[in-house]
Order: C-alpha cells, then structure tokens, then sequence
C-alpha cells in the first residue's frame, strides 16, 4: 500500500495525479513509478480511459471511491452519457479490471469518424490562477476533449503543447508545468458566431463531465430527440423525419467552417449520422454530435434524462370552447385525439367535450392564445342546440342569437331548419338523407382515399408499405377497414434485400483508390474559377467514396495516408490561394499589391502571421524585380 498520494484537484485527470506522483516520488524512471502504483512494470500510462483501478485503489486504502475516481478524474462520464446502457457498464468494467485493450473499442472511439486530439492541451490563464493559489497546475479534463478549443472558464483560446498522448515511452506519466510550449489553434478566420460556438461547446463539455447521466435503455435518447423534433416540426407526428427542412435548417444553424472543426459534417443521405442520431440507436454516436443536436433542439442534459413526452396541445385537461356551456373556458375536456394533417405534415387535435362540442385545431400550440383558438367545428353538441332552442323562444332576433353563440347567421339559420324551430325569419330546406345517399357519400369517401393512396406511392415512390402507412395512418385505416383486398393489391410490394456473396479485396481496393486519388490531386483545381480545400472530405466528394474514407478507413491505410499527407489545413489552403492569385495578376500584367492580393484571394485581414508573411514577401520581390 501506498503511504503518500497527492490529493486529486478539481477536474484533473487521473493521469496528472499519477504525473505528479512520480514527480514528488523522486523516483528516476517512469517503470519504478508504475510498478509502485500497480506492482507490475507492464502497465501503460493512458491519459483518459485508464484501466486497473480496481488494483490502484487496494494500494490507496479505503479513502478513495472507484465511483469518485472514475466519474471525476477520467473520460468516462464524457461518453457514458451516451453509451447504449450495456456498453456503459462494460466500458466501466474494463476500467476496474485489467482490460484496458478493450475500452477505446467499446466506446466507439477507434472507429469514430472524430479523432481524438493527438496532444494535451493547456489555458493559460488557468496555469497563472493555478500558480498564484496552488503554487503547481495540472492538466484538466475539459480541456483534453475533441472539438474544445475554448476554455470553458476563461473563454479564452486553448493553447496546444508538445506533450503527446501518444508519448514514445508508453509508461511515461508527463506533469503539466507553466513553462510547457504550446501553440494557439489559428481562429482569426472565425466569426462572432462561430467563436461563441466553440465557447458553448466548451462549457456543455465541461457540464457533461461534471454529470453522471446515463441511458435506462438502448433507445431513451433516440425516443426524447424524436419528442424534440416532432416539437420543432422536423418529424411529423407519426415520427417521419423531414430530412430536407432538418438539414437546412442544421446547416443555418452551425456554419460549414464550425462543423469541419467540430469534425462533424454533415451531407443529407441514409447513412449520414444526423440522420441516423434520430434513428433507432444501434450504436453510439460521439457526444460532440450529441452536443450539437442539443444545441441544435436548444435543450441541455438534464432536460434530455428527465421525463419528457410529446404533448402539442399541452397537458390536459384542455378548455371547453362551447359559448353555450356553463364550462365555457375552464379546463374540463379529457378527451384528445391527435392525428395528422395530409397537407402539413402537422398534428391536428379534435377536442370533444362532454357537452357535445367538438372542435379541432392545427398544432402545435406555440403560446398561450392558441389554447383558446378554433379551427374547425365538428358537432355543436346538444348543450349547443339547447342554447338556440331557448334564444328562440325568448324572441331574439337572427342577428342577435347570431352574435350570442358567436356563429355566422347561415348556422344559426341551418340548425333551426333541421330542429324545425317556428321562428319569424325564412329557414333553408333541409334533405333529409336516404340509404342511397348515404351510399353514395361512402363511396365517395372511399374513391377520394384510394386516389390519396395511390398518389402518396407517386410522390414517394422509394417508401415502404410501412413507411407510407405512417405517414397518412387515417387513409390507411379507412381502406384496411373497407377493402384491404384493394389495399394489398395497390401497395408497394415489399423489398427483398439480396447480400451478395462476395468478399471485397481490400488491398486491392487501397491501391485502386489510391491511383484515383493522386490523380484527383494532380488535376486539382484545372476546371475551377477558384481555388478548393483539398481535405478528405472534398477528395470524397469528387469522387463519390466519402462514405468509403468515413466507414472503412482502417481498410484503406495507403489511400488515407496519403490523404493525410496532401490534405490542407487552413493556413495551406490560404497560402496556396495567394500563390494562385499573384499567377493570375502576372498572367493579366497587373500590379502586384498587397491589397489586390487580399481582395483577389479572398482573404481577411485577420489572417495569420504566416500568411501575412508570405503576402509581404511576394510584394516585395516583385518591387524588387520591377525597380
């Protein structure tokens, strides 16, 4: 057992504890610390998800709590949020025992499309508080995770270190000290918006940390975001996502810039994950995309785990509307019915009370007027038709009983006719309906819905018979009831899916792509008015392989290699802008000045001092040249 151990600071990671203790230790080598923390000399130092904690607590004593630990000082409650609920525990599990080889698999972050940073990072106003009330710092948690380049305290722009995660000695625990070398990620070209972006993603990161949340089922998530869309009218009521409205307003909402560096594009097919984030959760997503939905559907973690349902008339009871009921604006109807409207894709409430009113309004209800609007009456009702007996018989005049039950003078006129009131002004003649005019209603009704059906199939032709079932319910279960034969003669026939047999030749595969791709870089830009990013996503778009690079790019590692190694970051693809722009104002014999550079290329004046550089040393030789 350990006699000494340092007392863990707010928010820092494990590892910095274990840092720090090798550090006061004094011991001369990074196994001597290791084999004092876990008696063996094997055991590797990992910055996040750390594994043998069961043992590592047995040496501490009976202070520490693995619950504490593990939830405070590790990655964990980052991703458990949003872990399927056997994934959690298993995750948590492998934490405890010696099965560190597994954890990164099982959360999902191996073969996640959002890497995770490849060195700790640092604020430096954090290192000066820590320095002035500490007299020593330490690496925090939040500032470790993907997509945090803001500090969450300071609001101030994250410096990354040299100190990899991936350090060549695999044993090595590394102390955060104030002299650490850091560069600053390169934000100049973002806007306001874009900043106060990051600013947010930093602070939901640091409260999705400092919870313990986690699903009660595999699909608690899917279920509340689904409540949440049908809300915000981006699924129909019966849960149908409207894709093309989620993506377009998705993409007002966070810019392309924002989503590229929250590794998070997104690009509107079946496989795309937000698509698939509302979909039945097979598997996890990573918490930056959960993040950005949240944002997105402006709700927060503890809104998202506590109960929720989808209510687009509120919670019952819901007021009566009928002038002529003594309950008239008090909340006494308990029975809803909600369904879809064909046109809108929008719930439709029918409210019956129990004086016979029934009335029906397009939903949802977004403020506290919509509660007392009507869209359409259904039945008067029988308190109603009481009401007009008696106005009658009192003698009111048309207009008077017309403005007392707040109905036109034609309604007034028709309900007396068919009531066969002796009132002093001329009544409509009313048909009375025979079996065959009945008939002939329901066979209206039902030619007008075996048409809706059929035009449903036109419009959509790539749905399922389920699919289309629930995107019109009512049409469907009138025909069910009346011809299901007709039914199941006018419906999609269902899909067969045939796998082919065939194993894909990966290797093969690389080199082919691989042959493409350098082809595609060659030829980059010949055909453009102005100058692309070459990044793996535009290499996949040119090619139409970006779901390939995103899926199986374990598979593919010439090809992605060497993606890597021509893809640009911003700061190259400014560079080149400008060498392209001087090409052009040489080739058009124009001037080469600063601010025609600028302006030709696109570029702000905030660019980095690397660019500004090279912009300033262009100008100059060709000053030199032409003097």
């Amino acid at each position: 057992m350990l006699h000494w151990f340092p007392t863990p600071y707010p928010d820092e990671l494990l590892y910095s504890v274990l840092a720090r203790y090798h550090v006061r230790s004094g011991n001369t080598s990074p196994k001597m610390t290791t084999e004092d923390l876990f008696e063996k000399r094997t055991v590797r130092s990992v910055w996040d998800l750390p594994a043998n904690l069961n043992f590592l607590l047995s040496q501490l004593g009976s202070y520490w709590d693995a619950e504490q630990l593990i939830n405070n000082h590790t990655m964990y409650p980052y991703y458990g949020a949003f872990l399927l609920p056997k994934q959690a525990k298993q995750v948590k599990q492998s934490m405890m025992e010696n099965k560190g080889s597994t954890i990164h698999t099982r959360i999902g972050v191996a073969a996640s499309n959002v890497k995770l940073k490849t060195n700790l990072w640092v604020c430096r106003d954090c290192i000066k508080e820590d320095m002035d009330t500490l007299g020593e710092t330490y690496w925090r948690r939040v500032h470790q995770a993907p997509g945090v380049f803001m500090c969450s305290k300071h609001e101030k722009v994250l410096e990354e270190t040299n100190v990899s995660v991936k350090a060549q000695n695999q044993h090595e625990y590394i102390i955060a000290t104030p002299s650490v070398e850091g560069t600053k990620n390169n934000l100049d070209e973002l806007k306001k918006e874009e900043v106060r972006l990051l600013i947010k993603v930093a602070k939901a990161t640091e409260t999705l940390l400092n919870n313990t949340h986690l699903q009660k089922t595999d699909n608690t998530l899917r279920e509340k975001y689904l409540t949440l869309i049908k809300q915000k009218g981006y699924a129909s009521i019966n849960g149908f996502l409207k894709r093309d409205r989620l993506y377009q307003c998705f993409g007002a909402t966070f810019s392309e810039r924002s989503l590229e560096l929250l590794q998070s594009q997104v690009y509107i097919e079946e496989s795309d994950w937000l698509t698939m984030i509302f979909q039945k959760h097979r598997k996890s997503f990573h918490p930056i995309r959960h993040l950005l939905v949240m944002m997105f559907l402006e709700t927060d973690l503890n809104h998202l785990f506590g109960k929720m349902e989808y209510l687009p008339f509120g919670k019952g009871s819901w007021l009566c509307l009928n002038v002529a009921c003594p309950n008239h604006h008090k909340p006494v109807v308990t029975d809803l019915t909600i369904t879809t409207c064909y046109d809108t894709r929008k719930p439709v409430g029918t409210f019956h009370c129990v004086c016979g009113f029934v009335f029906s309004r397009r939903g949802p209800d977004q403020n506290r007027e919509d509660k007392y609007r009507i869209g359409t009456i259904k039945e008067y009702g029988h308190v109603w038709k009481e009401k007009l007996l008696e106005l009658v018989n009192e003698g009111n005049t048309l207009t008077e009983i017309a403005k007392e039950l707040q109905a036109d003078r034609a309604t007034i006129k028709k309900y007396a006719a068919e009531m066969e009131l002796k009132v002093s002004w001329k009544l409509p003649k009313v048909e009375k309906k025979n079996v065959n005019q009945t008939l002939e209603d329901f066979e209206t009704q039902l030619t007008e819905r075996k048409n809706k059906w059929l035009e449903l199939q036109e419009e959509y032709p790539e749905k399922s018979k389920t699919e289309l079932r629930k995107m019109a319910p009512d049409v469907y279960a009138f025909l069910y009831r009346n011809d299901s034969d007709w039914l199941n003669d006018n419906s999609p026939v269902k899909k067969r899916i045939q796998t082919p047999n065939q194993r894909v030749d990966w290797e093969k595969r690389d080199k082919e792509l691989l042959k493409q791709i350098k082809k595609v870089v060659q030829t980059w830009d010949m055909e453009a008015e102005k100058p692309t990013r070459i990044t793996i996503t535009s290499i996949g778009k040119k090619l139409n392989e970006l779901s390939l690079f995103q899926k199986k790019a374990d598979k593919l590692p010439k090809t992605m290699e060497y993606i890597r190694k021509v893809s640009e970051d911003t700061v190259s693809f400014q560079k080149r802008r400008v060498e392209v722009t001087l090409e052009k104002l040489k080739k058009e014999d124009e001037p080469i000045l600063e601010w025609k550079i600028y302006k030709k290329a696109g570029l702000r004046p905030t660019v980095s001092n690397e660019v500004k550089r090279l912009i300033t040393l262009r100008t100059t030789e060709y000053e030199t040249v032409n003097q």
